[in-house]
């Protein structure tokens, strides 16, 4: 497949273009040389199939990309600084390419704390009494998730605040990347204060434990991978914009 003349990559770059035209023809011919080399190096380490599976590759490499106008916002910002001071003051600093490592490491951080907290509090305690008639009756009662859930989100809260900064002031994410990052935690918190209580209100205290390692499994897993895809859109997003 050749990746330049692919429609959906020519139409991309020649909005892009457009976009661009305030620009000087050699530094506009500059950012979309960088964005074509990029779009066939995230192309290049997907396997070509049939044209369905290629036009799919395609469409999937300039969603990561992001629209044409973040390209062409991150591009103007980079040459509005002098030419001298060009060198220390490429990007905005929301937008360089630490940054979204940065904010998928506090993601993590702040997972983590909602985890270490939930699960340090939810449980269930058994309580055993005799009665007159000498029968011994043991009562199961469960732990609130809801208020562990709640203290995970308020112990996490500092961390969110720093990622809703970094986000909300960057170019490097689509608005709807920028909600999904906002969303993170409190879904987490949320998922954390619903699945145990389900669970324990459907199977008591198995219902509780499975409920609880099914929604850790979620988290981990979809939360990682979710991050991994956010972060790898933003950078690439910071590198074709240099």
């Amino acid at each position: 497949m050749n990746v330049t003349t692919h429609p959906a990559v020519a139409r991309y770059l020649d909005d892009l273009g457009r976009m661009l035209g305030d620009l000087e023809p050699g530094e506009r011919a500059e950012v979309l040389a960088g964005v074509r080399e990029h779009i066939e190096e995230a192309l290049g380490d997907r396997p070509h199939g049939s044209p369905q599976e290629d036009d799919a590759a395609v469409a999937a490499v300039l969603t990561e990309l992001g629209p044409p106008d973040v390209i062409a916002q991150a591009a103007y910002a980079d040459r509005a600084a002098p030419a001298d001071d060009r060198s220390a003051t490429r990007v905005p600093l929301t937008s360089r390419a630490w940054v979204p490592v940065v904010v998928a490491l506090l993601q993590a951080l702040s997972l983590l704390l909602v985890i270490l907290v939930v699960g340090s509090s939810v449980g269930w305690v058994e309580e055993s009494s005799t009665t007159s008639g000498g029968e011994t009756v043991v009562r199961t009662m469960g732990g609130s998730s809801i208020a562990a859930a709640l203290a995970g989100g308020l112990v996490a809260l500092p961390l969110w605040i720093v990622i809703a900064l970094l986000v909300g002031f960057s170019a490097l994410w689509t608005a709807r990347e920028k909600v999904t990052h906002l969303l993170v935690v409190p879904v987490t918190a949320l998922l954390f204060a619903a699945g145990p209580s389900l669970g324990w209100s459907l199977g008591g205290p198995t219902g509780m434990v499975v409920s609880a390692w099914t929604v850790l499994t979620l988290v981990v897993a979809g939360g990682g991978w979710l991050l991994y895809r956010l972060t790898v859109s933003a950078r690439r997003r910071a590198s074709a914009a240099r």
